[in-house]
């Protein structure tokens, strides 16, 4: 079952600007907090804090796939709230945007401890996903009123320590949709062709 939480927050430019987002985060924050895209809010939590502007308060200063990508460290929580548009990008933060989200999302287990948690800001419910080894455990809707869209929120547990990797190696078929060992193929639903 999945915890559902729904809040009306006028919107602020920096989301843990917003007090009530703010307190529903720190409750779900848990252990050691890695805050990836910080801003200039701190959390009431054992923070973390990356950002790439140097007039915020942050332990570590620069590119959030760089900091994922080699850092040794482990978390307990991650905080990614990112610029999730290029409008918010452009008005907010100076036209800075963060390149490959989905490169940055594939890094994660890597710091994230077994049963450790990601919360998610953005427009979308996509999160991390089950195939990267996450189950949606929380889910927060923040209306801001008039014509501003909502925050979606989500928290997700990793359940699995592995990323589910595409097949790279497929069988070739032959001429009559079976496999040269003889063995008939199946569509993406599972049904013999």
């Amino acid at each position: 079952m999945v915890d559902f939480t729904y809040l009306a927050q006028p919107p602020k430019r920096y989301t843990f600007q917003q007090p009530k987002l703010k307190e529903w985060t720190e409750k779900w924050c848990k252990g050691k907090v890695l805050n990836l895209f910080a801003g200039i809010t701190k959390l009431n939590v054992d923070e973390f804090r990356v950002d790439m502007d140097k007039d915020v308060p942050a332990d570590w200063y620069g590119d959030a796939f760089e900091f994922v990508n080699t850092t040794t460290l482990r978390f307990d929580t991650i905080v990614l709230d990112p610029p999730y548009n290029l409008r918010k990008s452009r008005e907010k933060y100076g036209g800075r945007y963060i390149g490959s989200f989905t490169k940055i999302k594939n890094e994660l287990s890597r710091i994230l401890n077994d049963g450790g948690l990601i919360i998610h800001y953005g427009y979308d419910s996509v999160g991390m996903s089950k195939s990267r080894g996450f189950e949606k455990i929380a889910v927060c809707l923040v209306c801001h009123n008039g014509d501003h869209n909502d925050t979606i929120c989500l928290v997700e547990r990793k359940v699995n320590s592995t990323l589910i990797k595409p097949e790279v190696n497929k069988p070739i078929l032959s001429q009559n949709n079976k496999k040269e060992d003889g063995i008939p193929s199946t569509n993406k639903f599972g049904d013999v062709k």
